[in-house]
């Protein structure tokens, strides 16, 4: 997550429910998959409730900026902080949606119906529930039902959706410590910039600084695959080899992709924590060197079997930190995404497996249609997953 200071402010007005909270911090959301996978499909309809059925092949990475607005119900009940097992059972009634860990322990817990403040607004009694640092939940007081749940409205949060082009393993370089962008000024790029502009054709997964969308400050990942069986055409260099070989053509489907992409992620994030970590370290010597050069003049030079128990220590932490949702050096969010699930030519065993994937990973899931859903919940889910670790990472910080 990005470590900007969010507003945690509770001061609120009626005019403050009708704004986003997090109008200087957007929610950073990025979506990958392969081909034809429906990514651009998904972003389309949430930022501009409409899409294309024509397939247009994204290019490059695309950043939409726009403001969520959660109002139907669905999206509104994913949204509801505080536990109900109402709210659990609308949330879980549909079999393509399977809650991750962070998002079910909410339900774990006592329910928290208590209100944080009654503003008032003309004649108008406005319950406003304990709120996060990206959106208040409120009931006005006349629409609210002893008898049966309703879930709470919910402001306006700013959202920004990173499209990006199909996942090409072979093109695809999981971390770099500065951006590739060709568009960089000569400051950035040296004498790179003495040489006629190329376009670069590798697509990094995270970088550490520079001119990127895909850079730390992703606050969560849609995995997007298709529930239509559908293969790659295989590339050139496929063709050639097999013309040469006679041996089969490989083939990927978006499905098969989501491995693969997983664990670009875990190794670009895990590189990009041992970046951070060696700078600030680099950062510390600098102020001490010339102390540490003497304490350290006396001692030893520690073996390379040393040297190596060390990296594998720190290897082994760094990779349990990132899989820990309650750490604060833990990856963003995943969640897999599955579109088309209501087409005449999905797969029921695609959905399912992405329902197992979702499970061996320990992530959210949600099958979805653009073309007879909304797909607002999709945003909903990550939204929710986002404060909830932003949560559980802050009470670890606590605990510390």
């Amino acid at each position: 997550m990005s470590n900007i200071k969010k507003n945690t402010s509770s001061t609120v007005s009626p005019s403050s429910l009708n704004t986003p909270k997090n109008d200087s911090y957007p929610l950073r959301i990025a979506f990958l998959g392969g081909s034809k996978a429906g990514k651009s499909s998904v972003v389309s309809k949430l930022s501009l409730s409409y899409f294309r059925e024509t397939h247009y092949p994204t290019q490059r990475t695309n950043p939409t900026l726009f403001t969520y607005n959660p109002l139907s119900r669905l999206p509104r009940t994913i949204l509801d902080e505080r536990g109900l097992p109402e709210a659990l059972d609308e949330i879980t009634r549909p079999n393509s949606i399977a809650l991750s860990p962070s998002i079910y322990q909410v339900y774990s817990k006592p329910p928290n119906k208590s209100l944080s403040k009654v503003i008032s607004q003309g004649h108008r009694n406005i319950n406003v529930y304990k709120s996060n640092s990206y959106y208040w939940s409120y009931n006005y007081e006349e629409e609210l039902d002893p008898s049966e749940y309703t879930p709470p409205r919910i402001s306006p949060v700013l959202v920004e959706l990173i499209d990006t082009p199909s996942y090409n393993p072979d093109l695809v370089v999981p971390f770099l410590e500065a951006s590739l962008n060709r568009e960089l000024g000569p400051e950035y790029l040296r004498n790179l910039a003495n040489e006629p502009r190329r376009p670069v054709s590798t697509n990094p997964l995270l970088v550490a600084s520079g001119a990127s969308e895909l850079n730390g400050c992703i606050d969560g990942y849609c995995l997007v695959y298709s529930a239509v069986p559908s293969f790659e055409p295989p590339s050139y260099e496929e063709v050639s080899a097999a013309k040469q070989s006679d041996t089969e053509i490989s083939s990927r489907n978006s499905f098969d992709m989501l491995s693969t992409i997983k664990a670009s992620l875990d190794e670009a994030w895990m590189e990009y924590r041992t970046y951070k970590n060696k700078w600030e370290k680099g950062k510390e010597s600098d102020i001490f060197s010339f102390k540490l050069a003497l304490k350290n003049a006396w001692k030893a030079t520690p073996t390379s079997d040393v040297l190596a128990n060390q990296a594998n220590a720190d290897k082994l932490g760094a990779i349990s930190s990132l899989s820990d949702p309650a750490n604060p050096g833990a990856a963003p969010p995943i969640w897999i995404l599955c579109t088309n699930s209501k087409s005449q030519l999905a797969s029921p065993k695609l959905i399912s497996d992405g329902l197992k994937l979702a499970k061996l990973w320990k992530c959210g899931f949600v099958a979805t249609d653009c073309a007879s859903d909304n797909v607002d919940e999709v945003l909903a889910f990550m939204v929710t997953e986002i404060v909830q670790r932003q949560k559980m990472q802050s009470s670890f910080k606590n605990r510390r």
